[in-house]
């Protein structure tokens, strides 16, 4: 959720809009106050266009003839209600459309001097007696509110900094963390000439701090104005569910894969045939959980890791080429390194659900989007019937003891399927000559 403020100095350079579209996508910030504007009302349809469809904007042209403050917000993402408008600030409401995150924002953009900026301070006081839950107030407030917020021209006076500190202790708001620039102006002067001020902040009330603690204000580089923008970032936590338990092709071929199948299998269990299978099935999936939290729990990792050791060991023998420990640890560590880009293959080829006619096409960009395009497909929030039944074949086997790693196969996957929520009505097929050649196990007689 990264939501910015940038007084960009004028918006009607073209090169100037250029920039503005790049930081927002490289940031990806959804919402925005642009701030001095400087386009005329008559110009603002215009130049809002050029951002793209995705932006709706609130602007303050009914009190500030050259557009002081534009707030744009990516529609399809959240909403912002504007519930009041003045010369030197826009207020309202952002709300994510997911429900995930909602704050009163308010925009700010101080006039230049000590008498003028006395509206503004009584508006934050104003709003600040209105507002209930999260407040964040962002922008260029043009006065400074420390004694080091300026270094080189005049010193920093309690004239200056009197209105600014009451307002924010009146209005209960206290600055954000930040990181980055500390300066947010500059006057682009040479040398001993040049005047840095920190005149753009970022502030959050009781409930803001409260609700999104983890919340942080980077200060960027000013590119083409004399400000720099203020991104707020705050990462919204989406809840989930626990991972499923995933059953990969490679793990059949461990060592342990059919002793702890039979192991679990041949539990003694009370109860119903249905209940019987449920809770045996459930015993299979914790071994198999614990056999690849074990054996093949972070796959890349390990890889990374041997590759490092083979290359530390392969240095070594570049130096001692006779070394026999050596040579048997290079030895140990390319099997082992093998070993791992197979498994990681296989479960590659599992999840993008292509067969390919030679391994060496495995790892492509187009293996990737492949396995990503599915996965994109798969989301479903639940499946609430399957309108199929169990072959002949697999009812047979159900009752059946197990001979062979063949009939297991044929078993987990039919069975084990069902109970862990793999299987989708999509991949039954009718019983036809087409598909007999593709061994589906979850083709059903029709």
């Amino acid at each position: 959720m990264n939501i910015s403020s940038w007084n960009v100095r004028g918006m009607n350079d073209p090169s100037k809009i250029v920039e503005l579209k790049k930081y927002l996508s490289n940031n990806r910030v959804i919402l925005v106050a642009f701030i001095e504007t400087r386009v005329k009302e008559n110009n603002c349809t215009k130049v809002q266009k050029k951002f793209g469809g995705t932006w709706r904007w609130e602007t303050n042209y009914n009190f500030s003839p050259r557009g002081r403050i534009w707030i744009g917000w990516k529609h399809s993402i959240l909403t912002f209600q504007p519930l009041y408008v003045a010369e030197q600030l826009i207020h309202g409401i952002i709300s994510a459309k997911n429900g995930l995150f909602s704050t009163h924002f308010t925009a700010v953009y101080g006039l230049h001097t000590i008498e003028n900026r006395k509206p503004l301070w009584v508006d934050l006081c104003s709003l600040k007696n209105t507002i209930t839950g999260p407040w964040l107030v962002m922008g260029d407030f043009n006065a400074v509110l420390l004694s080091c917020d300026r270094v080189n021209g005049t010193a920093v006076t309690n004239n200056e900094t009197r209105d600014f500190e009451e307002c924010i202790n009146s209005a209960d708001l206290t600055e954000l963390k930040t990181f980055g620039q500390f300066f947010s102006w500059t006057n682009k002067g040479q040398g001993n000439l040049r005047i840095c001020s920190r005149i753009d902040r970022a502030f959050g009330n009781l409930d803001w701090h409260n609700k999104y603690a983890d919340s942080v204000v980077e200060y960027l580089n000013p590119g083409l104005s004399d400000h720099t923008p203020l991104i707020m970032r705050y990462k919204v936590n989406v809840k989930q569910g626990g991972r499923p338990f995933k059953f990969f092709n490679y793990m059949a071929d461990h060592k342990d894969f059919m002793t702890i199948v039979q192991e679990r299998w041949q539990v003694e269990i009370q109860g119903t045939a249905m209940f019987r299978i449920g809770n045996k099935l459930k015993g299979i999936k914790t071994g198999l959980k614990a056999l690849h939290h074990q054996e093949f729990a972070g796959l890349e990792e390990r890889i990374e890791n041997i590759r490092a050791d083979l290359n530390l060991i392969q240095s070594q023998l570049a130096i001692d080429h006779t070394d026999s420990q050596l040579q048997n640890d290079e030895k140990d560590l390319s099997s082992k390194l093998k070993k791992f880009l197979l498994i990681q293959e296989s479960a590659f080829k599992q999840k993008s659900r292509i067969q390919w006619l030679k391994l060496g096409d495995s790892n492509s960009k187009f293996f990737f989007s492949a396995m990503r395009e599915r996965n994109s497909r798969n989301i479903s929030p639940s499946v609430t019937a399957l309108p199929f039944t169990l072959s002949a074949a697999n009812k047979t086997a159900l009752k059946s003891p197990m001979t062979s790693q063949g009939q297991l196969t044929v078993l987990l996957k039919a069975v084990i399927s069902l109970h862990i929520g793999l299987l989708v009505s999509t991949e039954c097929k009718p019983y036809t000559a087409e598909n007999k050649a593709s061994n589906n196990p979850f083709l059903v007689a029709t």
